[in-house]
């Protein structure tokens, strides 16, 4: 047999037996409970082995979670950024007329974030046009979610009791309605991505009372993930 004819057995040899070691290998692995995909694995040994420990495929609620802190994240530094002073809070900031927070699930994950602007702050008494601070503010969360682009978004408007309540509907309404316009014209936020606009008027209230009450005028941004909604 010529030399390398005896060299390349031997190499296949060699080759063979490494297999059947690895597959034994792969064969003991306790913690495989479903058919590997080639994907979901950060190496080959991931691969060949079957062990789940390997997988690096996010959860949904991870990978929904990580949006919505990028979104929080981003709206929080353009306010920090603008020399605004922050009031920190447990799992939220805030500032001038405007708070953000994060309700979370049981397991820690960023499941919903909450915009409120202040009612008095956004608009002039009775009406339901911006005012340019209030444009700014939600200028940042449509910043926010036009960066991240699979984050959806419900607009809440709500006032409080005085007044009559068909008239504080249709005024709550019509100032939900003025923030969806400006997400879209203003920044380019897809229709589509606003899931809802309501207005409710005082069956929503913060504060428990009938009379004139600053913290129930307010108009909410809820985000959520796109596949949550």
């Amino acid at each position: 047999m010529k030399p390398d004819s005896r060299f390349l057995r031997k190499t296949l040899s060699r080759f063979l037996a490494m297999a059947l070691a690895l597959l034994s290998v792969g064969a003991s692995c306790t913690t495989f409970k479903e058919a590997p995909t080639y994907f979901g694995y950060d190496s080959y040994w991931g691969l060949f082995c079957g062990c789940t420990t390997h997988r690096t495929a996010t959860s949904p609620s991870d990978e929904a979670s990580d949006s919505l802190n990028k979104v929080y994240a981003r709206v929080r530094n353009d306010f920090a950024g603008n020399g605004e002073i922050l009031e920190e809070l447990e799992n939220s900031f805030r500032a001038q007329g405007f708070e953000l927070r994060k309700e979370l699930d049981q397991g820690g994950n960023t499941k919903r974030l909450v915009a409120i602007i202040d009612g008095d702050l956004s608009f002039p008494t009775g009406s339901s046009e911006l005012t340019p601070k209030a444009l700014e503010i939600v200028d940042k969360m449509g910043e926010g979610l036009a960066e991240i682009p699979n984050t959806v978004a419900r607009i809440h408007g709500h006032t409080d009791t005085p007044g009559s309540y068909q008239g504080n509907k249709i005024l709550s309404q019509k100032r939900a309605e003025s923030v969806r316009r400006a997400l879209i014209t203003r920044k380019g936020i897809a229709a589509e991505r606003i899931l809802e606009v309501r207005g409710f008027a005082d069956d929503r209230k913060l504060i428990d009372t009938t009379a004139a009450e600053p913290r129930n005028r307010r108009t909410e941004i809820l985000i959520s993930f796109k596949g949550d909604s």
